[in-house]
């Protein structure tokens, strides 16, 4: 017989249990369509899947091992799509990828995933602040995979760019993100400040700007000879 709390029935198969985290990261999803991650509480999260907080942590340990999760389940599924998002490889018939044609179509597949997004900008920051060893392990191991995979796109997608090279863009991904979309989505007193005419420069447009920096890395990586 199911044991139940307050209504809640505890999921008993590995396959129940698994369905009962992806619904309590489907929760995470859907608030973080609407609000930050500083502004959601564990109990945020526990409401959007209508269960109490105290179930949320029998299946994670607090709301930051809910967001690292999720944020490796949107990072797998944007390397789902992103082969067909960039620009197909050369096949030896037609000219290699412009380096700008890329960077555009990097960036705009990662603009079009703001969860994503997100999440990223704040790993470092605040994800694995407070979390235990094992779930950072666990993360880590998932995200170096994850990276690898990446590589494997950019390598195959970036005629002239070599694997290491393309390792080592992949890694700036997350970097890059880190650093970007905070500033292009900023508080409210930021985007009242901003409104003045002579900061105009201070607006920061996510696409555009990561565009840039991405085609940048990746002329510097292919070298004088392969730009």
């Amino acid at each position: 017989m199911s044991e139940t709390t307050q209504g809640f029935i505890r999921a008993r198969s590995p396959e129940n249990r698994e369905l009962r985290r992806q619904s309590i990261l489907d929760a995470a999803e859907q608030l973080l369509d609407k609000a930050q991650v500083a502004d959601i509480t564990l109990r945020d999260i526990g409401r959007q899947a209508g269960i109490a907080t105290s179930n949320v942590l029998r299946y994670f340990e607090n709301r930051e091992a809910v967001f690292l999760e999720l944020l490796n389940r949107e990072y797998g599924a944007w390397l789902d799509a992103l082969p067909a998002e960039l620009a197909p490889a050369d096949d030896g018939t037609g000219p290699t990828t412009p380096v700008c044609g890329f960077a555009d179509a990097y960036a705009a597949s990662l603009a079009a995933r703001p969860v994503l997004c997100e999440l990223a900008s704040v790993l470092a920051s605040v994800l694995e602040r407070t979390v235990s060893v094992e779930t950072v392990r666990a993360f880590k191991r998932q995200a170096l995979a994850n990276n690898d995979r990446l590589a494997d796109i950019i390598h195959a997608r970036m005629p002239g760019l070599h694997r290491a090279a393309a390792k080592e863009l992949a890694s700036a991904t997350i970097v890059l993100i880190a650093g970007l979309w905070p500033l292009a989505h900023p508080g409210p007193t930021v985007v009242a400040a901003v409104e003045d005419p002579a900061l105009l420069a201070a607006h920061v447009d996510f696409p555009a700007r990561y565009s840039r920096m991405i085609e940048l890395l990746t002329a510097s990586l292919r070298g004088p000879a392969t730009r």
